[in-house]
Parts: C-alpha cells; structure tokens; sequence
C-alpha cells in the first residue's frame, strides 16, 4: 500500500483537485491522510463528501503549522510506501502504478522512488539538473540539482525520524537525512502537477525585509545549533545554497540583536559562497 500524507490548512477550494487526481489512479492500493490543521474554512466538509474509506481525515483544533500536520500523518500511515502530497498539487494520471512499475522491473530493493514535477503554468519540468532514468544519492541531489521535485519512499527510512517542529520552512532537513545511504532512483518523468496559485511558500528574502520574529530566531537557532550533519551536507555539497541559510540566520540574528549568533552566522556565510566561488572556477 503506498500512503499518501497531505497538509490542508485552509485548503478547501484546493483539496477537490487533489483528492480527484487519487481517485483516479489506476493503482487503487492506496490510503490518504488528509490533516487538518485547524482550519477555519470548509476544509473538514469536503473531507467528509468523498465516501471512500481509504480517505482518512484527522483534525488539529489549532494551527500548528505544516511540519507537525505531516508529522502527525506520519504517525498514521500503515502503507509500506509514503509520499506528501501538498492538498493544492496533484497526481498526474499512472503516477503511483509507474512508481510501483519500477520497483518491479528495475530494483525491488529500492528504498525511494523520485521523479520530476510539472509547473501547471508552463507545462514544464519544475525540476532541473538531471535528465534520464538513473540511481542517485544525497551528495548528488544537493549539488546537481535545484526546483520541485517529488518522490516516496519506504517506511523503513523513515523509521523513528520526524520533522522538528521548531524548525520552520526547512522540511529538507529531514528529507535529507533520510535519504542519506538510501538505493534511490530517479525516474526522469513529471509524475505531480505543481501547482503555484496562491502558494505561500517562501523562496527567497532580502535581508533589508527581515524584522526581528521571535518563532524564526528559534527557529534558526536551532537550525545552525541542532542540525549539524544537514548543515554539513549543504556546505559540502551545495555551499551556494549553505550560505544562503547562513545568511537568512544572520540577517534574523541581527535583528533579534543577538550579535554573537550574527557574527557566527555572517562567517558561515562567508564560507559557503566562498567555496560556491570556487566551485565555479574549478568548472571553467
């Protein structure tokens, strides 16, 4: 079975098209674990019209943000294969049979399956950096590749680990580490259709925009002092993309007026897009 976790906060003119696009899979070995996080909107009622048992909803009485919504799915899936699926997206037609199709006919002992995403405003590949069918790895996904992606993976990688809650807007930590050491194969196909309208997901911030905010001070405090390995990774393998975390931490602290943690982070930073420079010269 493979079980599908989706986040819903106010999704309610949304969640139709994804719930629909699951529906009409071709593979029907399915669960979907629709978390409300306290919604205000209708949310729950449209929930509660599709009649199939394999829809499961369960409630948050308060906004407790996206990463404690998957958690919670998380702790109810009993498929053996798990992928998110975010309640604006959808699946393209055959995504699931095409996953199961290549655990059968490349490598049953694959523990995740990654693919491309289609932006629903072009048409296009979301995903850049790779091209055809291939195993990939941790290392390479860092430094090769940038966008939307999408994937499942097996229960057993998953294992005990969770997203920290205290950590806002970095689901990639997690996701990192549980792919590390993974058999993981790319499948080069748009396999969930991304969708952008009305998205509220932060891509970038000039540091002139940031204002001292208590959550996001804990939240990049604990980031650069808790996730070391994460945090190695990227300067090892994407520094670009290191120093870009690096500087939205000081650009935080600066603002909280924690100056120490400031300076800290303003040297990380340093660091990472000076090995990004690098890097660059070494490819000439």
């Amino acid at each position: 079975m493979i079980s599908l976790v989706m986040a819903a906060y106010n999704r309610a003119h949304t969640l139709p098209r994804a719930l629909d696009s699951v529906l009409a899979q071709d593979w029907q070995d399915w669960e979907v674990i629709v978390v409300d996080d306290g919604s205000t909107d209708a949310t729950q009622a449209v929930v509660a019209r599709y009649a199939d048992p394999r829809i499961k909803l369960v409630t948050h009485e308060v906004n407790r943000g996206v990463t404690a919504a998957k958690n919670t799915g998380f702790d109810r899936c009993t498929g053996e294969w798990i992928a998110t699926l975010d309640s604006d997206d959808a699946l393209a037609p055959g995504a699931l049979s095409t996953f199961m199709r290549v655990l059968s006919e490349v490598d049953p002992t694959l523990d995740a399956v990654s693919c491309n995403c289609v932006d629903s405003r072009t048409g296009r590949f979301s995903g850049q950096g790779w091209s055809g069918d291939q195993y990939i790895d941790v290392a390479r996904s860092l430094s090769e590749t940038r966008g939307e992606f999408w994937g499942m993976f097996h229960r057993r990688i998953l294992g005990a680990h969770r997203f920290d809650e205290r950590i806002a807007g970095r689901e990639a930590a997690l996701w990192t580490r549980i792919h590390a050491g993974a058999r993981w194969y790319y499948l080069h196909q748009g396999l969930r259709i991304y969708h952008t309208e009305g998205d509220d997901r932060i891509t970038s911030r000039k540091l002139s925009n940031f204002r001292s905010n208590p959550r996001q001070y804990r939240s990049y405090v604990v980031l650069t002092e808790e996730a070391a390995d994460y945090l190695e990774l990227l300067r090892r393998h994407s520094p670009r993309q290191y120093g870009d975390v690096q500087s939205a931490a000081a650009a935080q602290f600066l603002a909280s007026g924690d100056l120490r943690r400031a300076a800290m982070a303003l040297r990380d930073t340093a660091v990472g897009y000076g090995l990004a420079a690098v890097a660059r010269l070494k490819r000439r």
